[in-house]
């Protein structure tokens, strides 16, 4: 079998040969933190605007920033209108329509004294008003310390100190749009280890980023890891090389909205242990990570396409499997017949649904699928896939029945692999399709 990908442009001279990958540079971004004992750390910058916090050590006296470009420049940052010297105020994300501001406190539901932990918080945008602070519903709480929310719709990834989690601190996730949303700590490779915190999606929603103790971190704190989101899971994690991972404490890990970008907090080069924010090219990291960033979803897609061609097979007097059909097909998709009639080629189309009743139903002979030949273009969460495949009635015959080519198109979304649409053609006369084993 054959394998081609179709890389994003800025890869393509370096995977066919034609330039040598650069090394990954990593840059200070300044914040007004180059002063003694003030931080910065949690940057997410968003189009036109910028969120962050600056604090003292140990996180004291932490506030929340806002930033706005004009034109080529950064204008000087200025803190959130309600927030207040008198708590702290850390972690804030922004959504991605930039109108709700998530962000953890310690201030109070009442009175002036704060509550002696940190809580969710959100704040809603108006055209340029933000309103006061809201605590979260006390579903979402707990005793212990909630950090780095991240909102994505009506979902919600949050880490926290809380009993009974796979960890010291572990990230979880939530829906908020159900009365009582109900936290779930990430199935592993998210939380493994004591502490697994910061956890970020990127902007095209294919990779999660986060920090984490496991593996004898760096620095003895915490390091990047990423890993490659598909359906539900997660691909294995990947801890993100050096220069990106340092001597010191990686944390608040944040790609930009274009894409162009990592953002994250080290105490690197840093005695006194206070983060700055540093960056590094997104779309070099990628490429430094090389094929081992997309193995776990080309292995998921391998899977997929082979489960297709089992699904369509049966033995005599049963029909295609309609289960599986089902689960692999998208429920928009189109499968297309070409035809040959009176020396015409025509094609006849048919909704997902309505292919999979069709070749659901029982057949008197069997029908045996052998795929002889693939070849793939991929770019991202996008995938083309050829597919030669024999048809035969009989498992034990030499001759296929029928051959034909499969032209498809696959999308990685929420529930996996599945398939968008497929076009299929019988060989035609003088034109012979290669032969050969069946793969794998």
């Amino acid at each position: 079998m054959r394998s081609f990908r179709l890389l994003p442009l800025i890869l393509l001279a370096a995977a066919f040969g034609m330039a040598h990958a650069e090394p990954l540079h990593v840059e200070r971004v300044a914040l007004g933190d180059d002063v003694p004992g003030v931080q910065a750390y949690n940057l997410q910058e968003a189009g036109d605007w910028r969120v962050f916090a600056r604090s003292a050590p140990g996180f004291r006296a932490s506030r929340l920033f806002l930033q706005r470009r004009d034109g080529d420049r950064w204008l000087p940052p200025q803190p959130l209108p309600f927030t207040d010297e008198r708590w702290r105020d850390s972690d804030p994300h922004l959504s991605a329509d930039g109108r709700v501001l998530t962000f953890v406190s310690d201030r109070p539901g009442s009175g002036d004294a704060p509550r002696g932990q940190l809580d969710l918080f959100e704040s809603h945008r108006d055209g340029a008003d933000w309103s006061a602070p809201r605590r979260l519903p006390d579903a979402l709480q707990s005793a212990a310390y909630e950090l780095g929310p991240e909102r994505y719709g009506q979902r919600l990834y949050f880490a926290s100190g809380r009993r009974g989690g796979p960890g010291a601190l572990s990230v979880y996730a939530a829906q908020l749009d159900g009365a009582a949303p109900q936290p779930q700590a990430l199935p592993a490779p998210v939380n493994e280890g004591a502490h697994n915190s910061d956890f970020h999606l990127t902007p095209d929603g294919r990779y999660a980023i986060w920090w984490s103790s496991r593996g004898g971190a760096a620095g003895g704190d915490g390091d990047l890891y990423l890993a490659e989101r598909i359906g539900g899971g997660f691909g294995p994690a990947l801890r993100l090389p050096e220069p990106v991972n340092g001597p010191g404490f990686e944390f608040t890990p944040q790609v930009s909205a274009d894409g162009r970008w990592l953002y994250f907090a080290s105490t690197r080069d840093e005695p006194t242990g206070l983060s700055h924010v540093y960056r590094t090219a997104w779309p070099a990291l990628l490429q430094a990570l090389g094929p081992a960033a997309e193995a776990a979803s080309q292995a998921a897609l391998d899977a997929q396409v082979s489960a297709l061609w089992r699904a369509m097979g049966h033995a005599p007097g049963a029909g295609s499997d309609t289960a599986q059909l089902t689960r692999l097909l998208h429920a928009q998709g189109r499968v297309h017949a070409q035809t040959l009639r009176d020396g015409q080629l025509g094609v006849r189309s048919f909704a997902a649904d309505d292919f999979v009743r069709r070749v659901g139903e029982p057949s008197a002979e069997g029908l045996y699928e052998c795929e002889v030949k693939r070849e793939q273009r991929r770019y991202g969460a996008h995938a083309q896939v050829y597919s030669v495949v024999q048809s035969r009635r009989h498992p034990a015959q030499a001759m296929p029945d029928l051959t034909g080519v499969n032209s498809m198109q696959w999308q990685l979304g929420p529930e996996g692999w599945r398939l968008l649409s497929l076009h299929y053609a019988l060989e035609l006369p003088g034109a012979g399709l290669p032969g050969g084993d069946c793969l794998a």
